[in-house]
């Protein structure tokens, strides 16, 4: 993690992140005029939510936060997660900052149909956004009216890649056949930052007007309806990025942004008002480059901001190729155990207060409101009862899971069970105040619970808070269905914020819609009928899978299968709903 510790707190903080192996991205734009913060994963992985919340609490800001995340589920739901939970702690705090999460996913290559729920990756415009919204937080912009900018922005960015082999993950076998490395004068078109393949593979490398000119037509050709994604027209005067993907040598580079320069005026009469180049985000080692095009006419039109101007602000970063101009001649003295014992300094200072994003929930103000548990052993019960019911189904979901995934849903939902009822045997879980209970399970999810499901049940996990938190003024008014209806909508409500999946795609959604959906229409009802009635629906969702088309997640990849099973997500979800409707 890398922060600017002398942001100004009355400016909007800047976060952003994701795997390692793209630099200068992210942490190469950390400085005043830029990014206040970057969170790296490991190489192409994620960072985990409780690294990203380490990142919002060591971000200088009394007026927010905005996290800029390119289009890849792991960045998005990790990403997501803390997101979440650091708009809990504000709410809890009466706190006046706000958080928005900008996702990033420009490239062409994916077209609509492919793309489908997915959508489409984000590559070179992330870095340009994180630019622009620097710049706008040093104007005193607020987190709404840079939210908005940044997904309009993101409405008026195309990318597009090419490469001439893959990258080399430091530590991987360098022998080709072991790399999957492209033959000998072939290309790529389209190619991800992570090896993922491209929209065209070429064993012939075309000639370099022939291969410009073609990822030209993907980026602008308006009657492509695969991928006009962005209106252009002729006279428009693009902002054009030309992206050195890390194998590159700047000779090379050059000769490219001419090629392009060239066929943009002639061919498409519309030369660009700036053009930046160089090496913004790579993809490792890879002997490529990107193109990429802002519609900087239509953005300011739709926005009402100056694009050019935060474009021309000046920063103070060392990996920007673009304007810049130092803002203090101050040597650098700090050394770097010093910087990383100051952080931790000063993050151990905010758990310790409980005013942080990163520390115990327990110590915050999210643990001291809302409705209060009336009966505290009931709870416990009920947390038992959920707990066992994952544990007792592991067999079962595994075996579905072995026919339609990767065998491993029923072993991690199995595991996390068996965490939370270690942890509420050693009273880590409070069981006095109905949103301390949920961030005690949260805590024990998010550190026990990986993967693409971990996130999820976190997210939703943090969602029941804010409900909680929303559904009374009172910290002594007892839990009812009420309550824990409200919580459980807006847990839903969040979670569709950084999902795509919905009824029908056949995953969990399935079975933890219509829970939440008819606990709501029961939320005047004595508790054990309103959950019989919710877990009822929620098993009619989870049977439902049987006859639907995975499309989302691994199941998308595995082959039909005669034999009809559930989704292993929904049945999961049902059961454990079905174990705390079980102990009422």
């Amino acid at each position: 993690m890398v922060y600017h510790k002398t942001h100004a707190r009355d400016k909007v903080a800047i976060i952003a992140g994701g795997g390692a192996g793209h630099e200068p991205s992210f942490s190469g734009f950390v400085g005043q005029g830029m990014l206040t913060a970057a969170v790296s994963g490991d190489i192409f992985a994620s960072p985990t939510a409780a690294q990203i919340c380490s990142g919002i609490d060591l971000a200088p800001s009394d007026k927010g936060v905005v996290v800029v995340v390119n289009r890849y589920t792991g960045d998005c739901l990790n990403f997501g997660l803390a997101s979440e939970k650091a708009r809990s702690v504000f709410h809890a705090e009466g706190d006046k900052r706000k958080i928005a999460m900008v996702i990033v996913g420009e490239d062409v290559s994916v077209g609509r149909t492919k793309g489908g729920l997915v959508g489409r990756r984000g590559l070179t415009a992330s870095p340009v956004l994180c630019k622009l919204l620097g710049a706008g937080s040093e104007q005193g912009m607020d987190v709404e009216t840079l939210g908005k900018f940044g997904n309009a922005f993101v409405e008026n960015s195309v990318t597009v890649g090419s490469s001439f082999d893959h990258c080399h993950v430091p530590g991987r076998p360098t022998d080709p056949e072991e790399r999957g490395a492209m033959r000998q004068g072939a290309v790529e078109i389209g190619m991800g930052i992570h090896n993922e393949p491209g929209v065209k593979h070429l064993e012939q490398k075309p000639k370099p007007q022939d291969l410009i000119a073609e990822m030209l037509e993907l980026l602008l050709k308006q009657d492509d309806k695969e991928r006009a994604f962005t209106p252009f027209q002729e006279g428009d005067e693009p902002i054009l990025v030309v992206n050195n993907l890390g194998g590159m040598s700047s000779l090379e580079l050059g000769a490219v942004v001419d090629e392009v320069l060239s066929q943009l005026q002639s061919t498409w009469k519309m030369p660009p008002v700036r053009v930046l180049a160089g090496t913004f985000i790579t993809s490792l080692n890879m002997p490529g480059f990107g193109i990429t095009l802002v519609n900087q006419k239509r953005l300011s039109k739709d926005t009402g901001v100056d694009v050019l101007k935060l474009l021309d602000a000046p920063v103070d970063v060392g990996g920007w190729h673009g304007v810049r101009s130092g803002w203090s001649n101050k040597p650098v003295t700090d050394t770097r155990d010093g910087l990383e014992k100051e952080s931790q300094g000063t993050l151990e200072k905010l758990h310790d207060t409980g005013h942080s994003v990163s520390g115990s929930a327990m110590k915050g103000a999210a643990a001291s409101n809302g409705p209060v548990n009336s009966d505290p052993q009931q709870v416990a019960k009920a947390i038992e009862g959920a707990c066992k019911a994952v544990i007792d189904v592991e067999p079962t979901l595994t075996k579905y899971d072995t026919i339609v995934g990767d065998g491993d849903a029923g072993e991690t939902l199995r595991h996390c069970g068996e965490k939370i009822l270690e942890a509420l045997k050693q009273d880590k879980i409070p069981l006095d105040r109905a949103t301390a209970t949920v961030l005690g399970i949260s805590q024990v999810v998010e550190s026990n619970m990986g993967g693409t499901s971990g996130a999820l049940y976190g997210i939703f996990l943090t969602g029941l808070v804010q409900g909680l938190l929303q559904s009374t003024k009172d910290a002594k008014e007892p839990a009812s269905v009420k309550h824990w209806s409200q919580a459980a909508a807006m847990g839903f409500k969040n979670l569709g914020n950084y999902t795509p999946a919905r009824p029908g795609d056949r995953t969990l959604v399935d079975a933890l819609e219509p829970f939440c959906s008819t606990l709501s229409g029961q939320a005047s009802s004595p508790a054990k009928q309103a959950l019989d009635a919710a877990v009822a629906e929620a098993k009619k969702g989870a049977e439902h899978t049987r006859d639907l088309t995975a499309r989302l997640g691994r199941a998308t990849y595995v082959g039909e299968t005669n034999e009809k099973v559930p989704d292993p997500g929904a049945w999961g979800v049902w059961a454990l709903v079905d174990g705390i409707s079980k102990c009422f």
